[in-house]
Order: structure tokens, then C-alpha cells, then sequence
């Protein structure tokens, strides 16, 4: 249980982070989410908002944190449009997995490589 917190705080530290870094602060508040579907459901709520209030922004965000186009174009060329912000909140989660996932892999290589 407390592998699932700390990867889901990183994950929201790094959504955090990225938020900042295209003008957005505080999008992801600094308590602690418990669970990946917390983060989840807060992030989406946050995204609706976003989607109603600033969508260029929100676009500008999706391409610096590199969410997949293709399922970008999939996500929003759906008939019913209600789950887009569901949607957004899972692909942004995905790909700051992705990146957590790579950047761990390069550390334990590095560490690797400097132990031989």
C-alpha cells in the first residue's frame, strides 16, 4: 500500500511540475491523494474546469507533457463527449507514468554502470 501512495505522489508532483511549468499553478493541490483513482478524479474534475474555462491552455499543456495525439484525436473525436475530462486525466496519468517509468529505468542503469 505504500508503494501505490508514493508512486501516486510522484505522479501528482510530476503533473504538479508540469502544470507550473506552462503557467497553471496550484492546478494539482499539494495534499495527498491515497489512491491513484483519487488523483484521478480530482485531475479530471480540474481538467473540466479547464476545458470550460481555458482550452487552449489545456491544449498547450496536453503537447508539453506529450499525451499521445493519436489518442488525443480518438478522445475528442468521440460522439459522446461527456467522459473527455475522465479521459484527459487517464492519459495525462499514463504518460507521467511512462515517464517516471523511463526516468527510473536510466537511474538504476546509471547505477548500474558506476558499480562496474
Amino acid at each position: 500500500m505504500d508503494e501505490e501512495k508514493n508512486q501516486v505522489t510522484e505522479i501528482s508532483e510530476t503533473i504538479s511540475k508540469d502544470f507550473d511549468k506552462a503557467g497553471i499553478s496550484a492546478l494539482i493541490s499539494k495534499e495527498n491523494f491515497d489512491s491513484l483513482d483519487e488523483l484521478r478524479k480530482y485531475l479530471s474534475h480540474k481538467i473540466g474546469d479547464l476545458l470550460d474555462a481555458n482550452y487552449e491552455k489545456l491544449i498547450n499543456i496536453l503537447y508539453r507533457i506529450d499525451v499521445n495525439e493519436e489518442k488525443l484525436n480518438e478522445l475528442f473525436g468521440r460522439k459522446n463527449r461527456e467522459p473527455i475530462s475522465e479521459g484527459l486525466a487517464d492519459l495525462i496519468i499514463e504518460r507521467q507514468l511512462q515517464k517516471i517509468n523511463i526516468r527510473n529505468m536510466y537511474r538504476k542503469e546509471s547505477k548500474n554502470l558506476a558499480e562496474e
